[in-house]
């Protein structure tokens, strides 16, 4: 069971995965990357009572473009940058979710740092889709990750 599957036990939620297998290896570091992902769909199944929460990925020239996609009760506009601040929660956030507010934050940020970005689109009764687009290779990243002669 996926930690989504498990968010979704005693609902009417489908879980459902668009990533192909052909994707490309990217520069990253994995464990955020996992980290950020694992956030936006957590988000995505605690606020879907009905209906389905996507996870999708594709490959858009030097980019990855991954989706979190659900059809729960969305975002109100005037809260779409709102949410991306620390300790900042949507109206229906502070309300049911009992969380800190941190999560979007720290994700956003992780995102930022791959040289990506991390944006959403929603409006009330619509549900929400928050896309990830990250560059598939990146000097500067790399220049981080690797070590070199001088750093040997």
């Amino acid at each position: 069971m996926t930690a989504g599957e498990g968010l979704l036990v005693e609902k009417q939620v489908a879980l459902i995965r668009d990533i192909p297998d052909s994707l490309p290896l990217i520069t990253g570091d994995r464990r955020r990357l996992r980290q950020v992902l694992l956030n936006l769909v957590s988000n995505a199944c605690k606020f879907t009572e009905e209906g389905s929460v996507t996870v999708r990925a594709r490959q858009d020239g030097a980019t990855i473009v991954m989706e979190v996609r659900d059809t729960g009760p969305g975002i109100a506009a005037e809260d779409h940058e709102a949410i991306f601040e620390p300790f900042r929660q949507s109206r229906r956030g502070m309300l049911t979710s009992g969380g800190t507010g941190l999560g979007l934050a720290i994700a956003r940020r992780l995102v930022e740092a791959h040289h990506g970005t991390l944006t959403v689109e929603s409006a009330l009764g619509k549900g929400a889709v928050f896309t990830v687009i990250l560059p598939v290779d990146s000097e500067a990243l790399r220049a981080l990750i690797e070590p070199t002669e001088d750093k040997r």
